[in-house]
């Protein structure tokens, strides 16, 4: 059954399913003005438990389609997957450039993806396993095309004045909306309060933890008395306290892949994720499921990044394979 709740007159929030993920759901936020267009921000992947709950959510908040723009906070497959579906009902679609452009290029991102991952130490049979096993893979976006948005352009809708703000990180091309009068934060994937956002090495960028930490301060300190993020629940800290959090939780992560190549100088990264203490349901590595491997390989591959960045580690290749030391 579909959750609603009335944020702020005129601000609503309704849930979408996301069956056999271990997000579970997304939120949905939609902004009715009394007249004029409405906004609804993040869509849910392309299958019918998503698009069916899209439905059911418009229609009972009264949007129509022919008035309704859709915000897409970003390019993974749980935000922009049913796009195509609602454009070919009537919406406007709008997005960041930098992730319309990635989500146009993908193909050409998974070659990269592969190369990089298997020159890391991750054997190809399980690259492979993982793909099979990839959400946002098995349920991409029908073809659509989209208002292409950039960091700063401003939205308006009903009494809502809303801001792009470009916080890349979890994806190159992330982009919150501020309404700083109504002191409103939509977060998207950049900040979540009761499970980490998930950062990964990402082709088109060098050192994707470091934005991401940098692009967590951005907004740490904005005043904000509603921060909404696009999965799970809103939890019972401010949007300052929850940046702290999060950086010292990747500033722990950190530490621990460095003590990690500190006691094994040499090891590659699928190793060193292997070794990473993880929150997960499985025994030991060898059994997590292929898509939880994926994110903890990536996420891994990130530290590290920042690791090399910062010039606490260096990255070798031996036979192929990147090798890591401590400085």
């Amino acid at each position: 059954m579909i959750e609603f709740e009335e944020i702020l007159s005129g601000l609503w929030r309704f849930s979408i399913p996301l069956p056999d993920n271990p997000l579970r759901w997304l939120n949905c936020y939609v902004i009715r003005p009394e007249e004029g267009r409405a906004l609804l921000i993040d869509t849910g992947f392309n299958r019918s438990e998503c698009l069916q709950a899209l439905s059911e959510g418009m229609a009972a908040l009264g949007l129509e389609p022919g008035n309704t723009d859709v915000f897409v906070t970003h390019c993974h497959g749980d935000h922009v997957g049913c796009a195509g579906n609602l454009q070919d009902m009537g919406c406007r679609i709008l997005m960041g450039r930098v992730d319309r452009e990635i989500e146009q290029t993908m193909r050409r991102g998974r070659e990269e993806f592969e190369k990089r991952a298997v020159a890391e130490g991750m054997p190809r049979e399980i690259y492979e396993l993982t793909l099979l096993n990839n959400h946002g893979r098995r349920f991409p976006s029908a073809a659509f095309t989209a208002i292409e948005l950039e960091d700063g352009d401003e939205l308006e809708y009903g009494s809502y004045h809303l801001r792009c703000m470009m916080t890349p990180g979890h994806t190159p091309g992330h982009l919150c909306l501020y309404e700083k009068e109504k002191k409103i934060l939509f977060l998207g994937d950049h900040v979540l309060f009761d499970i980490t956002p998930n950062i990964i090495a990402w082709p088109w960028m060098e050192d994707a933890l470091g934005v991401y930490m940098e692009n967590l301060r951005r907004v740490r300190d904005l005043p904000v008395d509603y921060p909404l993020p696009a999965h799970r629940k809103l939890g019972t800290v401010s949007l300052e306290q929850r940046v702290d959090q999060l950086l010292a939780h990747h500033e722990a992560r950190l530490c621990e892949a460095e003590d990690i190549i500190r006691r094994s100088p040499g090891v590659n990264a699928y190793d060193v994720a292997g070794r990473m203490r993880w929150k997960i349901k499985a025994s030991c590595w060898d059994d997590f499921p292929p898509g939880q491997k994926w994110f903890a390989f990536g996420e891994t591959l990130a530290h590290l990044d920042r690791l090399v960045a910062s010039g606490r580690l260096e990255r070798t290749v031996t036979d192929g394979i990147a090798r890591y030391k401590v400085i």
